[in-house]
């Protein structure tokens, strides 16, 4: 394995690294800390291919590290297709990666996609003849799937827990804690359900200004407030509609069957890579990935680092960065003289403007990328890097609202997002909505939208005038 490597974690980090412990990768022992995912200790311990893809074998890592693509499926003490980046560190665990033969590392099946061209028609392969489709479906059998069945014994069942609550708010980000913090402050009863081991969504980015220290008084607010129930690392696996409405979710402990008379949406989006060649590469991440990664695990995958965008986030990304003493390639934005820019330029950092990424090289992990004027084909940059950090419009979290009947739009730069009206009402009134799930574009605007649901979802259970002065008010 290469080298990643280890930085302080920056001063007030939610993310404790906890006692050192020792796995075993492959047959190799590797370093990491109990409290950290295996994909952040592996990272560290300069890990680079995790896997192979389905159809072409080409090499798989890390990309979103919130559990939203499957980048870092491997095997954990026998137990297939678990996303590393929401397993924890355990002494003596056993990991192994699943596809490629005879090896994820060394995969002979890459040769699939190195000589098939632009195009591979799997359908129509090897069908004129039924012995001859035979064979083949024997191989291609090898060629694809997600490693072997479980070795480990059988999970023993969880407990069932029926429960009826006022309210159940699905995501505990920033609009989902400031709709749960509302409710309760309503004196409504509210469970919580947050699929991550942390509360704080996006204010646990260190590039959200004060987010860690917002995240923590949000969790004082929220646990100062009678009523409200928190499940985190709590994933909801349905949502049926009906009065009441029916919510399952489950974690290891048990699985819950919520009947409610009201449910919150704040799911949230999912970090994006644009569109270019070679975006699949390892070394390529979303710029939330990077900060959860860097500025939250101290943990830096590669040197130099290359970051690419103009949203306010990764400008500021950018400046925490050049401030932990992390080595930068450069900045490729549109954007012109912000405070973030100045502060990176001082650490000689270069500043590469009005262009766009058009491709990635590398073998089983990013080499450099290359860049054309923003309204050009012509490629006029190369910039050498290990790592970087691209950012593309969020899609937002909507498969549950849409699951419970609620109406949602498309937009060909976002995908889908749920319908609400100036409330955060759905199409459903039993159902409310708020933050990035329904198209909002910080954090801000999603706190706010998060408490407006919260308010309007208290005064469709019960009318009262200090409520609806209070909502009016926003």
């Amino acid at each position: 394995m290469a080298s990643g490597r280890r930085i302080n974690l920056p001063e007030g980090s939610p993310f404790e690294r906890g006692e050192p412990v020792q796995f075993q990768f492959e047959g190799r022992p590797v370093e990491g800390y109990d409290n950290e995912p295996l994909a952040v200790s592996l990272l560290a311990a300069g890990a680079r291919v995790f896997s192979r893809s389905t159809k072409f074998h080409r090499p798989r890592g890390p990309v979103c590290l919130h559990g939203h693509c499957s980048g870092c499926l491997m095997r954990v003490n026998g137990v297939p297709n678990l996303r590393t980046c929401q397993t924890h560190c355990r002494s003596g665990a056993v990991v192994e990666r699943q596809t490629g033969w005879p090896s994820t590392g060394l995969d002979l099946f890459r040769a699939v996609d190195l000589f098939s061209g632009e195009r591979l028609d799997h359908h129509g392969m090897f069908t004129a003849s039924s012995a001859i489709n035979r064979l083949a479906g024997s191989v291609v059998r090898r060629l694809a799937g997600l490693g072997e069945p479980p070795s480990a014994d059988p999970q023993k069942s969880v407990p069932v827990s029926r429960f009826k609550s006022d309210v159940v708010v699905i995501g505990a980000g920033v609009a989902g804690l400031a709709a749960g913090r509302a409710l309760g402050e309503c004196g409504h009863n509210v469970v919580l359900l947050e699929a991550e081991e942390h509360r704080g969504g996006r204010l646990l980015d260190m590039a959200t200004p004060e987010g860690w220290k917002q995240a923590a008084a949000e969790k004082n607010q929220l646990e100062s407030v009678a009523g409200i129930e928190v499940h985190v690392e709590t994933p909801v696996l349905a949502v049926y509609p009906g009065d009441p409405l029916e919510v399952v979710a489950s974690n290891e402990g048990e699985t819950l069957f919520i009947s409610a008379r009201r449910l919150v949406v704040c799911t949230g989006a999912y970090e994006q890579v644009p569109l270019f060649e070679n975006n699949d590469l390892p070394g390529i991440f979303g710029p939330r990935a990077l900060d959860r990664l860097t500025c939250g695990y101290g943990v830096v995958p590669g040197e130099p680092l290359v970051l690419v965008g103009d949203r306010d986030e990764t400008l500021r990304l950018a400046a925490r960065l050049v401030e932990l003493d992390v080595a930068l390639a450069g900045v490729v934005t549109s954007r012109r003289d912000t405070p973030d820019l100045e502060a990176v330029r001082r650490k000689n950092v270069e500043i590469f403007e009005d262009r766009r990424i058009v491709c990635a090289h590398g073998g089983k992990w990013l080499d450099r990328v290359e860049f054309a004027p923003l309204n050009s084909p012509q490629r006029d940059l190369v910039l050498d890097c290990r790592t970087c950090a691209v950012e593309a419009p969020e899609a937002p979290a909507y498969e549950l609202a849409h699951h419970a009947g609620c109406r949602v739009s498309f937009s060909s730069q976002n995908g889908y997002r749920v319908v609400v009206n100036d409330e955060g009402q759905t199409s459903n009134s039993q159902i409310f909505a708020a933050g990035h799930v329904t198209g909002a574009t910080s954090v801000s605007e999603a706190a706010r939208a998060g408490e407006r649901a919260g308010l309007a979802c208290a005064l469709s259970l019960k009318d009262d005038n200090k409520i609806r002065e209070r909502l009016k008010s926003l």
